[in-house]
């Protein structure tokens, strides 16, 4: 029985003992017409709540320690087993909806770590396929630099300025990978002024690309 269907219930067995709560906090609501789902949850909370904390003597009693509560209830109520049992119910439904409300904040932290991580997914699949984009035709024309390097880098620099980093990969290429001016075994395949070539040429090709 969910916490909702506890204080349904409970609120009726209260309500039927209306005549003899006398000079005790009032129980406004007739639910003969309503359900579980239909109730006034917060209202009905409120007015139970309000008659628990009077019948056990103490102002909150949700802001009492559940010893505390069954320490009152066995004292004053041992011998009156039909008012010991509502104020039980009261303290099961309490609990209830407090397990019910923990499981709800863990559900919801749940979903919102699960949504961060799809959004993650999906923003280094886009990385991955933009770097794929612009990096395949670059090598395809063999430029001496690390496509995916550069790519990379430009993203990297896009999270803070998108306009800058373009205007920078396009003018500059070589600032986000330096051009390749020797080869695996250390000898020289571009001079400093070929170097500047390619980096220009670079520029110009990822200018002119429709990705």
């Amino acid at each position: 029985m969910s916490a909702k269907e506890q204080l349904f219930t409970l609120y009726q067995k209260f309500y039927a003992q209306r005549n003899i709560l006398t000079g005790m906090p009032a129980l406004n609501l007739d639910l003969s017409a309503f359900t579980p789902d239909t109730f006034d949850y917060a209202t009905a909370r409120a007015e139970v709540a309000a008659l628990t904390s009077h019948l056990l003597g103490v102002r909150d009693i949700d802001k009492v320690e559940i010893k505390t509560a069954l320490d009152i209830l066995e004292k004053n109520y041992a011998s009156q087993p039909f008012w010991k049992n509502l104020i039980l119910d009261y303290l099961s439904f309490a609990n209830k909806e407090e397990t019910e409300q923990l499981a709800n904040r863990a559900a919801k932290a749940r979903q919102r770590a699960e949504e961060v991580l799809r959004q993650i997914q999906q923003q280094e699949a886009d990385e991955k396929a933009t770097i794929k984009a612009y990096a395949d035709p670059v090598k395809a024309q063999k430029f001496a630099i690390d496509a995916e390097k550069m790519m990379q880098n430009y993203l990297n620099m896009c999270r803070k300025d998108a306009k800058k980093a373009w205007e920078m990969l396009i003018a500059n290429p070589g600032w986000f990978s330096p051009i390749i001016t020797v080869d695996s075994a250390g000898n020289t395949i571009l001079t400093p002024e070929q170097a500047i070539e390619e980096n220009k040429k670079i520029g110009k090709f990822l200018k002119g690309l429709s990705v």
